[in-house]
């Protein structure tokens, strides 16, 4: 059996952090009973986060086995990958650290796009909770994953468990590493593109952003929801960078997707992903963005940064 904390990179003693791969429905939830009596017997609080169905079902067939946990629905909570951290951050802090976390980040239909975002956010967790005394174990469903995302899986873990064994994640590295997305490009747009630089003030961007034909689609709410997120963007470039950035904006099945490049960059890879707080003056533009984008791309590097926000339509 290989420990948590045997990697190379591996998170500093305290975290356990371990990918469960399995194969079938009773493979789970052998997993499951064996990590809620685990917790049960060192009396220590469990969130379940899982997709609404599946959430469902396994409430129904575990039974008992569930009394006393908090559960969460994650197309809810966690509809935008870079949501999810704060919310097991801030369920471990309430448990001085000494509680676990199921979270299935990845589930059957899920696209690929979010899927990768769900994988960055487990690559963070390491960093986030290093040193704490969490246990985490996050349910990958075989039957539903291609290469990218199991070698990514092997990546952002320092624990897999399959088949009933435990061993080390194949290639897991340090966090940074995935974290800042070099792994994972983003795809060229999907259909025709329109571009609105910032040539003049952002009251001028967001009434150009507004009237383009490609919002059209959306309600007025999730409309201004995306020209919100979109001023938060380029505000950030104005301010941090040479005040000059461009947008993008197509669309991709049912979602309205807008990008801002700028020269400027983003150091902090925990940037929009931690609530700000109260008294905070920095740090608040990205998390919004977060809060109000159903997916959210952020690419930073050396050339600058892109940050691609998707609204869906319904």
């Amino acid at each position: 059996m290989v420990d948590a904390r045997t990697s190379s990179h591996s998170p500093k003693p305290g975290l356990v952090h371990e990918a469960l791969i399995y194969h079938d429905e009773a493979e789970f939830d052998a997993a499951m009973h064996a990590f809620l009596h685990d917790a049960a017997d060192a009396g220590e609080p469990v969130l379940v986060a899982l997709p609404g169905p599946h959430l469902d079902r396994v409430r129904e067939t575990l039974g008992d086995a569930m009394a006393g946990t908090h559960c969460e629905d994650l197309e809810r909570v966690a509809r935008n990958p870079s949501c999810l951290l704060s919310m097991i951050e801030e369920w471990v802090a309430s448990h001085d650290g000494r509680a676990r976390v199921v979270s299935e980040v990845v589930w059957p239909g899920r696209p690929h796009a979010e899927a990768v975002e769900a994988l960055r956010h487990e690559a963070l967790v390491n960093l986030a909770l290093a040193g704490s005394g969490a246990t985490i174990m996050t349910p990958f469903d075989a039957r539903h994953l291609d290469a990218e995302i199991l070698a990514g899986i092997e990546m952002t873990h320092p624990t897999v468990v399959e088949g009933g064994r435990r061993r080390a994640g194949a290639a897991y590295t340090d966090p940074l590493s995935t974290a800042f997305g070099e792994l994972w490009p983003l795809d060229d747009p999907a259909g025709p593109v329109t571009e609105h630089p910032l040539d003049g003030s952002l009251r001028e961007l967001r009434r150009a952003i507004a009237e383009d034909p490609a919002l059209a689609s959306l309600s007025a709410e999730r409309r201004s929801d995306l020209v919100f997120a979109i001023n938060e963007a380029a505000s950030n470039a104005v301010k941090h960078g040479n005040a000059r950035c461009t947008t993008r904006i197509w669309h991709d099945g049912d979602e309205v997707v807008t990008e801002v490049c700028s020269r400027s960059g983003v150091r902090d890879v925990m940037a929009g992903r931690r609530r700000p707080a109260a008294d905070a003056l920095e740090g608040r533009g990205l998390w919004l963005i977060n809060q109000v984008c159903d997916l959210v791309e952020l690419r930073s590097g050396a050339s600058g940064m892109t940050l691609r926000m998707h609204i869906k339509e319904h």
